[in-house]
């Protein structure tokens, strides 16, 4: 069986007897440059195996509440309990139950970190076409435009609008969506100026194609690598984000909870004696962080069209 590559980046398989010379059928398989890209990425035993942690954090935060008998607002007679079988990860000084809060914290966390991630990538990665592909004088002024951004302090401002939308997490998610949109914009406009130039955009363009047919379904398509890629690391962005703002007291507010927000209720806990309440929530920040990263790496990786060995 011989593994080969096509000059049309298709991937094809050859299989054959014992002896070339030999009249025998061979049989050939032509795999999409998705189905090239999964390979890789399995390759890669360090993103999936951190794909495989996310997921079950992703479990643990939206289907733990609902098997869990325990609430996040349900107050027991256990107060300042340490991690037991009972209460696995302990309870606080009400008596709440510790798990159920860092589930319902984990929860709204990633609801922020994935609301972030689509609206500052979507919003980015289309600016960011635009500029590229028009160039000249809209390049410039759409290119000052996000220089001018990039110079806001994104957690002072982060800071100030938090505290007022913080009791609302979707306008919290919009605040950290319009401060981190920029760093999208700008690499996809990179890979923009160089696809712009390609044959098959002046094909297009020959064609009488209108200008949005070809930066939507010509132009972003063929740059959808480096946008997935930039997708994982908001996510990490926005976790550590709301994290920061939350431990500032500018983030989510109570009644919400989110993992920050238990961060900060942890902290003078901890020097108490009482460190469940802020390892915990530490630890599924961390866990988030991480995985994502790896994800992100092992995306673009796989996502490489000069990638020809995979990391372990």
């Amino acid at each position: 069986m011989i593994d080969a590559v096509t000059p049309g980046g298709e991937d094809i398989l050859v299989g054959g007897g014992p002896d070339p010379d030999a009249d025998h059928e061979f049989s050939v398989e032509a795999r999409s440059q998705w189905q090239l890209v999964l390979r890789r990425f399995r390759q890669h035993k360090l993103a999936v195996a951190s794909l495989f942690v996310l997921l079950l954090v992703v479990l643990f935060a939206f289907l733990g509440p609902v098997l869990w008998h325990y609430k996040p607002t349900k107050f027991t007679d256990d107060f300042s309990v340490p991690p037991s079988l009972k209460h696995p990860f302990g309870t606080d000084s009400n008596g709440a139950d510790h798990m159920a809060q860092v589930m319902a914290g984990t929860q709204l966390s990633l609801k922020i970190a994935f609301a972030v991630s689509i609206t500052a990538t979507v919003f980015g990665s289309i600016y960011g076409a635009v500029s590229g592909y028009y160039r000249g004088i809209t390049d410039t002024l759409m290119m000052r435009l996000v220089d001018l951004v990039l110079t806001i302090p994104a957690l002072a401002v982060g800071a100030l609008l938090g505290k007022r939308f913080g009791s609302n997490w979707w306008l919290l998610a919009a605040v950290l969506a319009a401060l981190l949109w920029t760093g999208s914009a700008r690499v996809v406009r990179g890979q923009v100026l160089s696809v712009r130039e390609k044959e098959f955009v002046e094909a297009a363009r020959a064609l009488g194609a209108s200008d949005r047919r070809i930066i939507f379904r010509h132009i972003l398509p063929n740059v959808a690598g480096p946008i997935i890629v930039l997708f994982t690391l908001l996510v990490a962005t926005a976790v550590l984000t709301e994290t920061a703002l939350s431990y500032l007291g500018f983030g989510v507010q109570f009644p919400d909870i989110s993992l920050g927000s238990l961060i900060t209720a942890g902290e003078t806990a901890a020097t108490g004696g009482r460190g469940w309440l802020f390892y915990f929530p530490g630890l599924f920040i961390i866990l988030i962080a991480l995985t994502v990263n790896f994800i992100g790496d092992g995306l673009r990786d796989a996502l490489d069209p000069t990638q020809t060995k995979a990391r372990a």
